[in-house]
């Protein structure tokens, strides 16, 4: 044949009990082209190339989405609360301390949150089974990602916070 013989890329040898694994190692690693790896050997290599490398990518993709989602979330509590600039005017104005507006603002981006994590809970368990590729999720896995979007909410609620702290209450008159 023009291309030659097959490469060989594995063997795979299972020793009976009388014979020594370390005769057979030091035998087959005198072959100048060939290693010899156990199965824990074997086990490590795959965990520190493929799967490393997937993992690496994973993470990178997830801390992508997570900041972008933060972005997100932030930009719409900011406009959520621009567009309430004269009515948090007019609570400053009637009296209203800014604890109150605070925690309007908060309880609006942790619902927000709390919508976002109910509807992609439901879309998991519902699209999940249909992956090519097997996704188990832990309920550790599920409070994580819980504790994690609560954060994201309150880490952006602060522009929106920010924005509501700086309203004049003259606002209101000239709305």
């Amino acid at each position: 044949p023009a291309f030659g013989p097959p490469m060989l890329s594995a063997v795979i040898a299972t020793l009976g009990p009388s014979v020594d694994p370390l005769v057979v190692t030091s035998v087959i690693s005198g072959w100048s082209d060939v290693s010899v790896y156990t199965v824990e050997e074997q086990r490590q290599l795959m965990l520190k190339g493929t799967v490393e490398m997937a993992r690496k990518q994973i993470g990178l993709f997830t801390a992508l989405l997570t900041f972008i989602s933060a972005i997100i979330m932030a930009l719409i509590l900011y406009t959520l609360t621009l567009e309430k600039v004269h009515d948090i005017a007019l609570l400053k104005l009637i009296g209203a301390p800014n604890r109150v507006i605070l925690s309007m603002i908060l309880q609006q981006a942790l619902f927000l949150a709390m919508t976002g994590y109910g509807v992609a809970y439901l879309l998991g368990r519902k699209i999940f089974p249909n992956f090519p590729r097997r996704v188990i999720l832990l309920d550790s896995d599920l409070f994580s990602l819980a504790l994690i979007v609560i954060g994201i909410s309150i880490a952006s609620s602060i522009l929106g916070i920010y924005k509501a702290v700086r309203v004049n209450p003259n606002e209101a008159l000239s709305g």
